[in-house]
């Protein structure tokens, strides 16, 4: 049985002769009962403390649970992340390598249509050229021949006999008339030396529509001459 404080300060002792003195021992057990009431107060303390200390250690071990199986759970998440993050860098990089093939050969087949368009238009665009050229060199030797041709009728002596005064050849109305059948029928017109008057002059009127018909006739032949070299 423990005893209390108050056991200990209540406490009495019979008296003998020669015994010992009842104030001394009154003093050691008032000395005995206070150590034995702080002991006593102390050993209560420690036992709250004891008791705060395993409640504290029972939490600290449940915490200690928990972030066992949190960091368990944080690694296997972990794990799992970085092998989701490794699947998925691997399909972007599979996917941008595709992307970039499919780029590079999309870009090729571009390259390689233009380039076609290209040698298709230069080769167009030079078959246009010597065609043209070629049309230019005939064009230039038909024009050179037209040019030789007209300076050569230019140059013709048969211009001194049409560019020569009229009245230097045109002596009398019938002269003028039967040189000018001979010019529009091409032929000689039958004339006896009798019917001609040589004393028959031509009226200014006359010999202006004598010289027209005239000028009127080489020019047809000149057309006609024209045609035919062409």
């Amino acid at each position: 049985m423990v005893l209390t404080s108050l056991e200990l300060k209540d406490k009495t002792f019979g008296t003998k002769f020669r015994g010992y003195d009842a104030d001394e021992v009154d003093d050691f057990l008032d000395i005995v009962t206070r150590d034995y009431e702080e002991l006593i107060r102390k050993n209560h303390e420690q036992e709250l403390e004891l008791k705060s200390l395993r409640e504290r250690l029972a939490y600290f071990d449940e915490m200690k649970d928990s972030l066992s199986k949190s960091v368990l759970l944080a690694q296997d998440t972990a794990e799992k992340v970085k092998k989701a993050a490794e699947e998925q860098a691997a399909n972007i990089i599979k996917q941008a390598d595709y992307d970039v093939a499919t780029l590079l050969h999309e870009a090729k087949d571009k390259a390689n249509e233009i380039l076609r368009i290209s040698t298709d238009s230069a080769k167009k665009v030079a078959v246009e050229t010597e065609e043209l050229k070629n049309k230019t060199r005939v064009f230039h030797q038909r024009l050179k021949s037209t040019i030789e041709s007209q300076l050569s009728l230019v140059n013709s002596p048969e211009w001194e006999d049409i560019l020569r005064p009229t009245a230097s050849y045109i002596q009398t109305s019938d002269e003028a008339f039967r040189e000018v059948l001979v010019k529009v029928l091409d032929e000689e017109a039958p004339v006896e030396e009798k019917d001609l008057d040589y004393t028959l002059q031509l009226s200014e009127e006359e010999i202006a529509e004598l010289t027209r018909q005239a000028t009127a006739f080489e020019e047809n032949e000149t057309i006609a001459l024209s045609i035919d070299e062409k």
